[in-house]
């Protein structure tokens, strides 16, 4: 791509700063500045007051351009970038240079492959998505009459979104970027594991292709029918992810009233017998992908659900085994050991441990406390019912006294009971989208009946959505007390 003189880039902003019209060309003059600018907080100020929505976009993609300004491809990140803009933001519709020109389904098609989303084209200007093995046909993908070829884009991207995630407005975590040093905590880190866990559903042939339009040119999938556990392994330059999928089955551990354990691996504690029972049918697996695809690379590792607990206990089995445990990243765990086994991971993991609750989700009640069992890791991370995290220290209590159900009166087992149903329909609802058919697919296919707090705040794409949102915030915050520090 043409490299922009310095005259383009102040022309450019120039017109951002009069409010003026913005052309295609302007974005990617702009960009190109801020990819190259030591201080890009100063810019990303400015331009803030003109446009929010490209300062918010040029925010995402911040990691993604500086990496492509020291080698890596730059018109591919541009492009992406300005995609990204037009689809999923609501702000100012630039101008084509070449309107006539600009085909409306090739930027469709480039931006669906940043998501391993196929098009092809149907009848008319019909297309057809190709996900998963799932085909969604989508009507009317021509520019609209009366309207430019860019407004078209944005009314058509957010379909593509639906058929990756179950919902229009999820950021995709490839536009933040994965830190593979950061051992300590990273909104971003958080929000690509997010993104893997919910991949987990998926079938393992898209997984395996997804991943490698990702770059990670090594991948295992790993799978027990018998105990239905399934898990992936992937590995990509310096790192591994190991990860679990939960289950929308009706075979979920959690169904059990009973909530039993076993003594857990490692000597120290009981944990949920369920959970370590299909852990033990995939172990053997694990480790034989973990040793084969980089024994000595950090572990990052993550699940969703049943997958988090799983998840857990694996980084504890591996941390016992002296392999590089970099993080342990879970959302909508239930509660997975005893205050002994508690003790005895937070030993080797608390720090590097990251449990995310997103507000009701009922499934991390389960199993209840009062049966003796626990968190693990450190403080968890809460969403509100909006997409604010706060932290807090997940309740132990060393002297409590771990009941069966048979000891409980007749209300409260049937309250667990309760639960318990609840939990299933919230496990089942969290999947939905994934198992609807194509003549069924719309974007009412997830979530209108279970959008009722707890049972829909476990889904994956809501967890998506708020770190998206969060991350996004939680940058302009800090951008805002830098602005205040030099003022």
């Amino acid at each position: 791509m043409p490299v922009p003189t310095q005259e383009n880039i102040q022309q450019s902003l120039s017109r951002l700063k009069q409010s003026l019209p913005l052309f295609q060309q302007d974005i990617t003059n702009i960009a190109w500045a801020f990819a190259f600018l030591p201080d890009q907080n100063r810019l990303l100020m400015e331009i803030h007051a003109h446009n929010p929505k490209l300062a918010e976009s040029l925010l995402i993609f911040r990691r993604r351009l500086v990496q492509a300004s020291v080698g890596q491809d730059m018109e591919a990140a541009m492009d992406h970038l300005f995609l990204h803009y037009i689809i999923n933001t609501d702000g100012p519709i630039p101008e084509l240079e070449e309107e006539d020109s600009f085909d409306v389904f090739d930027a469709a098609t480039r931006y669906a492959q940043t998501l391993c989303v196929e098009v092809s084209k149907g009848q008319n200007e019909d297309a057809i998505l190709h996900v998963n093995g799932k085909e969604v046909l989508c009507a009317g993908w021509g520019a609209l009459p009366g309207s430019s070829a860019a407004w078209s884009l944005r009314r058509i991207g957010p379909e593509i979104n639906r058929a990756r995630y179950g919902r229009n407005d999820v950021i995709p975590s490839v536009a933040f970027g994965f830190d593979e040093e950061g051992e300590n905590y990273r909104l971003e880190n958080a929000m690509t594991l997010a993104d893997f866990s919910h991949l987990a559903y998926f079938e393992p042939a898209y997984v395996e292709k997804h991943l490698r339009q990702w770059g990670y040119d090594a991948f295992r999938w790993i799978e027990n029918l018998n105990t239905d556990t399934q898990a992936f392994v992937a590995g990509k330059d310096k790192h591994l992810i190991v990860c679990f999928r939960g289950t929308s089955s009706g075979k979920d551990a959690l169904a059990d009233v009973n909530f039993f354990k076993s003594d857990a691996f490692g000597g120290r504690g009981r944990v949920h017998r369920g959970f370590q029972q299909s852990l033990d049918s995939v172990w053997a697996q694990v480790q034989a992908a973990v040793d084969a695809l980089g024994a000595d690379k950090k572990l990052f590792i993550c699940g969703h659900s049943l997958g988090a607990a799983l998840a857990q206990l694996a980084a504890h089995r591996l941390a016992l085994s002296a392999y590089p445990v970099a993080g342990v990243y879970v959302f909508g765990s239930p509660r997975a050991g005893n205050q002994e086994f508690k003790e005895a991971y937070n030993a080797l993991l608390e720090v590097k441990t990251f449990l995310h609750i997103n507000h009701l989700d009922i499934v991390t009640q389960l199993p209840p406390r009062l049966f003796g069992f626990h968190y693990l890791g450190g403080p968890a991370r809460l969403f509100d019912e909006g997409h604010l995290i706060s932290t807090t220290a997940t309740l132990q209590d060393e002297n409590i006294t771990e009941l069966r159900f048979e000891d409980l009166d007749t209300q409260r087992q049937a309250e667990i009971q309760q639960t318990i149903a609840a939990v299933q329909t919230s496990i089942r609802a969290s999947t939905l989208f994934l198992n609807t058919s194509p003549q069924q697919f719309s974007g009412a296919s997830y979530g209108t009946d279970f959008e009722s707090g707890a049972v829909d705040d476990h889904g994956m794409d809501q967890y998506l959505f708020k770190f998206g949102c969060a991350i996004v915030d939680g940058e302009w915050k800090g951008l805002e007390r830098s602005s205040d520090r030099l003022a």
